[in-house]
């Protein structure tokens, strides 16, 4: 049976192992320093800073030879390249370029030298992406439905008078879908090619009559009473100066046309008729209704003062009123209306 060494043997032998180790490490820094160690191709010899703190050369991102980032490693520097690139991708991506030349390249640092500004990866990406330093170009591929305009068709009737109009059929939109190829450059389209369209629901024509039927002479009376204009309307003001369209407005439709004048200003009679109504009428303020026959009427809302009364026959051009701004209202304006067989329509396209 072979003796076990003493307790102080075994330590005198211990003490001999770590002074070779030691040893062994100083002669591999020194080797290393006078360039006779073996160590692989890709090893990057650690430098001592000024302030004493020991790293391995940075890496810096290079655009077209331009050094633009420093980060801690090559696999930061390409990183860096790899997270702008992808900032600027979504799902309905297809394609990534980037147009400049990118590449990595290593600081020379040596012992003692002044440490450098090292980013992190996200700092780098930030950095190039604020000065647009790399031009990362994408194409998107993306499919969306959009609505197809109806045609506006006219015909002419017989059954209407001169200047008069009612709709036939109603207009409605279709629905098509359509497939586009977008090219951007650091997010900001610039080119869009359409690749595809399928049509999912046809657009229906909208159809007016207009009328061709002769107008009645000037102010005929007819059996009811009612004073007939000539179906074809004046200004109803000196001058039109248009502040709101007749169609949708504000989530809703504005059924006339609204003229900004100046307070006081004379409001005419756009044609011959009798006066309807005349007076207070909620949101219309001071209102004017003239009925000029043939289904035809007109509207005269937010007037200062009203110059004929219910019951009234009118002559075209007469003076009826003044601009006001009662009722709701944001300033003086003549509210003007046309109204066919009870429809609004556009007064524009009588005057």
């Amino acid at each position: 049976m072979k003796d076990l060494p003493s307790r102080s043997l075994r330590l005198l032998r211990e003490k001999k192992k770590t002074a070779a180790g030691i040893a062994g490490g100083i002669l591999a820094v020194i080797s290393i320093a006078a360039g006779t160690a073996i160590v692989p191709s890709d090893f990057e010899v650690p430098v001592m800073l000024a302030n004493g703190e020991i790293i391995t050369p940075p890496w810096y991102v290079t655009v077209d030879g331009e050094r633009v980032a420093l980060v801690d490693s090559e696999d930061d520097a390409r990183e860096v390249v790899k997270k702008t690139a992808d900032h600027y991708k979504n799902k309905e991506t297809v394609k990534i370029e980037i147009e400049e030349q990118t590449s990595t390249q290593a600081m020379k640092l040596e012992n003692g030298d002044e440490k450098p500004e090292i980013l992190t990866v996200e700092e780098a990406a930030e950095k190039i992406m604020s000065k647009d330093e790399l031009t990362v170009k994408t194409t998107d591929v993306v499919t969306e439905q959009k609505a197809v305009k109806f045609k506006e068709l006219t015909e002419k009737t017989d059954d209407l008078y001169e200047g008069q109009i009612k709709v036939k059929q109603e207009g409605k939109k279709g629905l098509k879908e359509v497939t586009k190829k977008i090219t951007k450059e650091n997010g900001k389209v610039v080119k869009e090619d359409v690749i595809g369209e399928t049509v999912l629901r046809e657009a229906e024509p909208e159809i007016t009559l207009t009328g061709t039927k002769e107008n009645p002479s000037v102010y005929q009376v007819s059996r009811g009473g009612t004073h007939q204009g000539t179906g074809q309307l004046a200004k109803p003001l000196d001058s039109l100066r248009i502040t709101s369209e007749f169609g949708p407005r504000w989530g809703s439709t504005h059924l006339g046309v609204d003229f900004g004048m100046t307070l006081g200003s004379s409001i005419y009679a756009a044609d011959g008729g009798t006066v309807t109504f005349a007076g207070w009428c909620g949101s219309y303020g001071n209102l004017i209704k003239v009925d000029h026959g043939n289904g035809l009427m007109t509207y005269y809302a937010h007037c200062s003062q009203l110059l004929v009364s219910q019951g009234q026959t009118v002559q075209k051009g007469e003076t009826i009123a003044k601009v006001g701004s009662t009722g709701h209202s944001t300033g003086p304006h003549l509210h003007f209306e046309v109204r066919v067989n009870g429809q609004n329509v556009n007064p524009l396209d009588y005057l």
